[in-house]
């Protein structure tokens, strides 16, 4: 168990500094390591916790770089997709959510190998609202089945040019709002154990150093290193988590 112990620590430090540095990546990273370890469906709502703790400590440092007009659409298509994600929480077996993940993860990566369509700052706040609520959906329903609400809009916002700083803050801030929803959702549909909030305790230090970490890397990272990073990190994701089920 301790080694288990270290591995979480490791892995949710290294989430976290890349969701501080970049917007995304705990979910992706130490998502999977939690559902590896820990092999049921608590490894969801202890990322959730984890995740909400992130969120709230970034979050008011990021709302002027925020593109607010989409962060509504968000907002309103998480409100549809949240408990949507929950009733697939709730009706997957552990098999069946590692494969969902692997799945998700899969189709992320396309998203953003598919290449970059640069638009205006007026064309990005112009996309169809339809198709700005339809990304929120599928963030909620990431984000209340697997606690990876963010991958989704990032791939979605990266080719079409918006800037790394209005990426990371725009879904920084929906964050705040997905995870309270999945939390919320899953403490009232599913129950949260006692165990589970003990194990978000002793990861939360880890968690809050790899925030520091993330900070100050943030201002260094271009925008075609947090690209590739992302890609190179959604792969080896990918194949751990179908590597499992074997």
């Amino acid at each position: 168990m301790d080694q288990d112990f270290l591995i979480l620590n490791i892995a949710v430090f290294g989430a976290s500094a890349l969701q501080a540095a970049t917007g995304i990546g705990f979910g992706i990273i130490a998502g999977p390591v939690l559902l590896i370890a820990l092999n049921d469906g608590s490894a969801i709502q202890i990322s959730i916790l984890l995740n909400l703790l992130i969120a709230v400590i970034l979050t008011p440092s990021l709302w002027r770089e925020a593109d607010r007009r989409l962060l509504s659409k968000l907002l309103i298509g998480l409100s549809i997709g949240s408990p949507l994600g929950l009733l697939i929480f709730l009706s997957m077996d552990i098999i069946f959510l590692k494969a969902f993940a692997g799945l998700a993860v899969v189709f992320t990566l396309i998203l953003i190998l598919r290449g970059t369509r640069a638009l205006s700052p007026a064309q990005q706040s112009d996309t169809g609202k339809f198709e700005q609520i339809s990304v929120g959906i599928m963030s909620g329903i990431m984000g209340a089945s697997l606690a990876m609400p963010g991958p989704i809009p990032a791939a979605w916002m990266s080719p079409r040019g918006f800037s790394k700083e209005t990426i990371r803050a725009t879904i920084l801030l929906m964050f705040v709002f997905a995870y309270l929803v999945a939390l919320a959702l899953q403490y009232g549909m599913a129950g949260i154990s006692a165990e589970s909030f003990r194990l978000c305790a002793v990861l939360a230090p880890s968690t809050i150093v790899g925030i520091l970490l993330g900070q100050s890397l943030s201002s260094r990272l271009t925008e075609q290193t947090s690209r590739w990073l992302l890609v190179i990190i959604l792969a080896a994701t990918a194949i751990i988590l179908f590597a499992t089920l074997i």
